[in-house]
């Protein structure tokens, strides 16, 4: 809890100041995630592209930026990353051998991360470089308070497993605690900054829900990837804490799911 905790802290950090420290931390997160995706396959015989990966993302990166965004907005900059991206991945196995694993593995690996480290710029930048702070601040918000009330709630009342086959540890009534974690920290939190919050209370019963499923399905997703590939921790990004993916996950989904709402509903 408490390195989640701080991990926190230096994301919330870096995610204020902006593009000079969140281009470059989004960066890294994209290599050492990349990275630690690849040792993970490498341990079932499945290869990934790392150079797919690791370009592919940089386009998507750069697609995301409020610069090229506010460029000719029209244009879908995203979308046409991503298009360029996987036709180079498809050219690349055509002369490469044509191993078919290693291309779906790596499909499935850029969606799962360069594409959604994307968002956090997306967010950290809508609807503005003033209010982005506070829209990218909830997703923050409601994980931690997720991670906490899930973990606590679980630990003194869990009885009836949640999903065994991937995360033994995980129950049903950790899971409710935290989505009541996430909507108390959220109430408090949109009390603070009155304002700058575009939904009512009912609304944010929702918005916390979502969010706070959202985030433990990226807990889950992420247990299912080392079961698959027989792994305790994504890597040994902080010893004794696992790797950087352990400390993204729940956000990994949390944070592109706060930028759907926001573009949706307001």
């Amino acid at each position: 809890m408490i390195s989640g905790a701080v991990a926190l802290v230096i994301i919330f950090v870096i995610l204020w100041v902006g593009l000079p420290l969140i281009g470059p931390a989004l960066l890294a997160a994209l290599w050492i995630g990349t990275g630690e995706l690849a040792r993970m396959f490498a341990r079932r015989d499945v290869p990934l592209n790392l150079a797919f990966l690791r370009v592919g993302g940089l386009l998507v990166l750069i697609a995301s930026t409020p610069q090229l965004q506010a460029y000719n907005p029209g244009v879908p900059w995203r979308e046409v990353a991503l298009g360029v991206s996987l036709l180079a991945a498809f050219i690349y196995e055509l002369f490469a051998g044509a191993n078919i694993p290693r291309l779906a593995f790596s499909m499935l690996s850029f969606l799962y991360l360069p594409w959604t480290l994307g968002y956090f710029l997306l967010l950290r930048y809508a609807p503005d470089a003033h209010l982005g702070i506070v829209t990218l601040s909830l997703p923050l918000v409601a994980t931690f308070a997720t991670d906490v009330g899930a973990y606590f709630v679980g630990r003194t009342f869990g009885r009836h497993k949640l999903a065994p086959t991937v995360s033994p540890n995980k129950t049903i009534e950790g899971f409710i605690g935290g989505l009541v974690s996430a909507f108390l920290a959220l109430f408090l939190y949109t009390w603070l900054i009155q304002g700058a919050f575009p939904f009512g209370h009912g609304e944010l019963l929702v918005f916390a829900a979502l969010l706070s499923f959202a985030a433990q399905l990226g807990d889950l997703t992420e247990s299912m990837l080392k079961r698959y590939c027989g792994v305790k921790d994504s890597g040994q990004f902080l010893p004794g804490h696992g790797g950087l993916l352990d400390r993204l996950d729940s956000l990994i989904f949390s944070v592109p799911l706060t930028y759907y709402l926001l573009v949706i509903f307001t």
